[in-house]
């Protein structure tokens, strides 16, 4: 009997179905993403979002491969799918993607993913980077219905001609884009992002000022008159120092806007105007992230922004309530009025409420009397996180990795120097208060990895009914179902 060939349209939905949607999901990965454990070379290591995706990407493009490369009739319906999400480890390959994109144009028409991870110029290689510019330029061409560009490594030298490549030939389609320039390039992002109407996220990373350049002052020209209106862009995250782009960004429209993330990384000064960003976008936003170091005034970002549902800060800050907390007669109050949207809480830093003082290179190296401060900011700030300012509080979620790895290398908290104690204080009143305290895994805090000797051994300590004293039980009922069945036999089925 001839073997049946399914149509080429049912192969062709077969294979999509191997694909991963959230790959082309226009949507960033955010603060609360969660990272796992995973397990090499008898060491547990954390995996975060950014490596997730990485492998994620590869593993996907690996299992479509193996199977439309099964025989010649698989491979000519399936082959186009190949270039739909274009990860780029090695950029070298750039110039063999180009040669195959100029050869097949109609693949790419297929391509709604670039992705090109950090590139290091050598020798080796033999390839700069601007040939890395002009590989990524000419596939740009080829590309009319590209979604989203993400490259992780800094392309201030080349942002110009690639974002001129984007605004010319994916502007319809461009959905989402993951950028990292200098603050030198201010003015030519503010012209793309112009010509970008339908973001709907973006991902702006700004590097450090070289210590070297005394002029640190930025010429927009005629790039700060424009009043940019981005009626799609629902999620904005900035990380370095984003200051003079945020004074920006204060007096655009941005309707859709529904999340905002700032991380200013180690930077302590020149924080950006975050007050003033938030008057203009803070009501309509659901989710709002600031990882920063220096402080900003919590009562007044909620009063800001009515209808948030997560929220994360640094617990370390030091805020004006704190001040008051020293004072015996009055009642210290995180916020003005109670929240009554957030359900989702989550804490950066929190390196000195959990670790041993003496683990270096986890924490910075404080006085005793510092690390005691800070300590005691946390333990007041955590206090206030109840539902009597959070009514809708469901989870507070711990969000260092570092510190989660720092955990799990401790094997949990330490106990000489306090942070067992505190642990198991703020379990207990999130346990009060109904709330779920998380790791950034989304798992229950301290509840850290087990290998398998030791998964199994607590298995069988928690399982009740093994216990010795229930085997009594277990033999009566077995008598019983004996009894039972000599008495009143189960009839057989006729056979006709």
């Amino acid at each position: 009997m001839a073997g049946v060939q399914l149509p080429a349209e049912i192969l062709t939905y077969i294979f999509e179905l191997l694909e991963d949607d959230s790959i082309f999901s226009p949507t960033l990965p955010t603060c609360m993403t969660e990272s796992y454990w995973t397990k090499k070379q008898d060491q547990w290591s954390l995996i975060n979002p950014k490596e997730s995706m990485y492998s994620k990407q590869l593993q996907k493009y690996a299992i479509l491969k193996s199977i439309i490369f099964t025989c010649k009739y698989w491979y000519k319906i399936g082959y186009h799918l190949l270039f739909r999400c274009i990860f780029l480890q090695d950029p070298t390959k750039l110039r063999g993607l180009c040669y195959t994109l100029d050869q097949h144009s109609s693949l790419g028409w297929y391509v709604k993913r670039i992705h090109v991870v950090r590139f290091y110029a050598s020798a080796s290689r033999r390839m700069t980077l601007t040939d890395v510019e002009n590989g990524l330029i000419s596939v740009i061409h080829q590309c009319p219905n590209l979604e989203i560009f993400t490259i992780d490594w800094p392309i201030a030298p080349s942002f110009r001609p690639i974002a001129d490549a984007l605004c010319s030939f994916s502007w319809k389609s461009l959905r989402s884009v993951h950028w990292s320039l200098t603050i030198a390039s201010i003015p030519r992002l503010i012209w793309a992002l112009d010509s970008l109407q339908n973001l709907v996220s973006a991902h702006l990373e700004f590097e450090p000022i070289p210590s070297d350049n005394l002029d640190r002052s930025i010429k927009l020209g005629a790039a700060s008159r424009l009043a940019l209106h981005l009626p799609s862009l629902e999620q904005l995250s900035l990380r370095g120092l984003s200051q003079d782009f945020l004074e920006e960004a204060a007096g655009w429209s941005l309707p859709a806007l529904q999340s905002f993330s700032l991380d200013f990384v180690a930077n302590r000064h020149d924080l950006p105007d975050i007050l003033d960003f938030l008057e203009q976008h803070g009501a309509q936003l659901t989710f709002l992230d600031l990882n920063t170091i220096p402080a900003i005034d919590i009562a007044a970002i909620l009063d800001l922004c009515p209808m948030l549902t997560t929220f994360s800060f640094n617990p370390d800050w030091r805020l004006p309530f704190h001040i008051e907390a020293s004072n015996p007669l009055a009642t210290p109050t995180l916020l003005h009025n109670p929240h009554p949207h957030i359900t989702h809480i989550g804490l950066h830093q929190l390196l000195h409420a959990f670790m041993p003082k003496q683990l270096s290179g986890i924490a910075p190296h404080l006085s005793d009397v510092a690390t005691i401060l800070i300590q005691r900011t946390n333990d007041l700030t955590f206090s206030q996180l109840t539902r009597t300012f959070f009514p809708a509080l469901k989870v507070i979620r711990v969000l260092n990795r570092v510190l989660l790895e720092g955990l799990e290398h401790n094997e949990g908290p330490d106990k000489e120097s306090g942070c067992f104690a505190r642990w198991e204080r703020w379990h207990d009143q999130c346990a009060r208060q109904g709330v779920r305290l998380e790791d950034c895994t989304g798992a229950l805090m301290g509840d850290l990895p087990m290998d398998e000797e030791e998964e199994e051994w607590e298995e069988w300590e928690d399982d009740s009914a093994l216990h010795p004293h229930n085997v009594g039980e277990l033999r009566e009922l077995l008598e019983e179902c004996k009894r039972m069945t000599t008495e009143d036999p189960v009839s057989q089925p006729v056979v006709h």
